[in-house]
């Protein structure tokens, strides 16, 4: 009898631990109800388009977590088929998503807030994309607006049901107020995520992303 608690105590030690080693955990909150899922191991595949080019990505997010500025983020790393991998960092808190990366536009690290789960229709906060406020040294802000909820998009495809549509506008004051230059419309999809964006740059098309497949675990 004996033996046989140590063989159980052994196997329940073994099984315990091998399950912590292929379920890690970034202490997300549950993605079901997200619409912007963080969970460690939720993978999304997105083509991304330009007028002059055109690539595939892979977003897959970590299980380790970093903090900027008292900030606490769930960290991704982003695989393009052209081109080296880099990361990008997700905030939710407080009611706030955002997503945190660089920017090749605006030649900076930009963090836009693509949604609050308490701001209704047509209704827009201010936020600062850059840490300083500034990005080459001129005042620069984010204005978001909830523009449409409950929509039905086609992605690659597939039909996707309960679509919110944001638009974020980068807006800079060169001194004689803010004006708009840059502009994004995400579409976010509960339980799934960004669905994909399309930017513009004074009024001109630069950028469309749209999602191809996705694992949210």
């Amino acid at each position: 009898m004996r033996y046989l608690l140590i063989i159980m105590v052994i196997a329940t030690f073994c099984y315990t631990s091998c399950k912590k080693e292929t379920t890690p955990n970034n202490g997300a909150p549950p993605s079901a109800n997200s619409f912007m899922p963080v969970t460690s191991g939720s993978v999304w595949t997105y083509g991304i388009y330009t007028k002059y080019s055109s690539d595939t990505v892979t977003v897959k997010m970590n299980t380790a977590n970093v903090v900027l500025n008292g900030k606490s983020y769930y960290t991704a790393n982003v695989a393009p088929k052209h081109g080296g991998a880099y990361g990008i960092y997700f905030y939710e808190n407080d009611h706030v998503f955002a997503i945190r990366s660089f920017n090749n536009y605006a030649n900076a690290v930009l963090e836009l807030q693509l949604y609050n789960d308490t701001a209704t229709i047509n209704n827009s906060w201010v936020s600062s994309p850059t840490d300083d406020g500034k990005i080459d040294n001129s005042p620069v802000r984010a204005v978001t607006t909830i523009t449409q909820k409950g929509i039905t998009k086609v992605f690659s495809g597939k039909t996707y049901t309960n679509v919110v549509q944001v638009q974020v506008d980068i807006q800079y004051d060169l001194g004689g107020g803010y004006q708009d230059t840059d502009s994004y419309v995400y579409y976010l999809c509960k339980g799934v995520g960004i669905l994909g964006y399309t930017s513009t740059f004074l009024g001109e098309s630069t950028e469309d992303e749209s999602i191809i497949s996705y694992a949210i675990k």
